[in-house]
């Protein structure tokens, strides 16, 4: 069977196996206690990580969980209070794999995190030039796309050692909510099909590196 359809198999059961499931909210809590611990296992892997809270108006549209970086360090910003993305994403979520998908979510940004301080920025400024630029705007998506891939990757490498027994289920998850918000520059289904064939295989040594190596056999 190839990957995508693979893939498309288990998309399709996780959708009929869940037909009377309404998924989780999420609270706040859930989320920084989540990201608190991806903080501290990013420390210990030696990122300059810290945790931020954002609260106030202006989240609807925001992701529940992201990243800044700013002179060499990563912020890893939780903004999930009365954030109606926060809703949307977690009820997508089966509840038995909910506290493990908020820290694989938090974990796809230590991924970005890693990224950014090795030389890979994240061109939030080039985005209003990029969408008026027909050439700018498909090399930013192709961009874009590839840390998405990274970052999804050092998550998978993450499940692979620490969850293996989670591993099919959590790709699952992950699935999911991209084929839920699926667009063309965060389109990292190919990945994911990779790494549900690949399964939870753990070649030892740095996690990053792993995410590296499954980023690239698949580009």
């Amino acid at each position: 069977m190839s990957n995508g359809k693979l893939l498309l198999g288990l998309a399709l059961g996780l959708c009929l196996a869940s037909g009377d499931l309404h998924g989780a909210e999420a609270g706040e809590a859930q989320w920084i206690a989540a990201a608190g611990r991806v903080v501290a296992f990013g420390q210990a892997e030696g990122l300059p990580v810290v945790l931020h809270v954002e609260r106030g108006p202006g989240l609807p549209g925001h992701t529940p969980i992201g990243l800044w970086t700013e002179n060499g360090r990563c912020r890893l910003v939780v903004s999930a209070r009365d954030n109606p993305s926060a809703r949307r994403l977690t009820e997508l979520v089966d509840p038995a794999y909910l506290e493990l998908f908020l820290e694989g979510a938090a974990v796809h940004e230590l991924g970005h995190c890693h990224r950014r301080l090795n030389g890979y920025p994240a061109n939030e400024k080039l985005l209003p030039i990029a969408k008026s630029i027909g050439f700018i705007r498909d090399w930013f998506n192709r961009r874009v796309r590839t840390e998405e891939a990274f970052a999804d990757m050092t998550e998978v490498a993450w499940l692979a050692r620490y969850h293996p027994e989670s591993f099919e289920a959590m790709i699952g998850q992950i699935t999911r909510v991209r084929t839920r918000f699926l667009e063309p520059k965060h389109d990292t289904l190919p990945w994911l099909a990779a790494a549900l064939a690949d399964g939870p295989a753990d070649a030892g040594g740095d996690l990053f590196a792993l995410a590296a190596v499954r980023l690239n056999r698949h580009r």
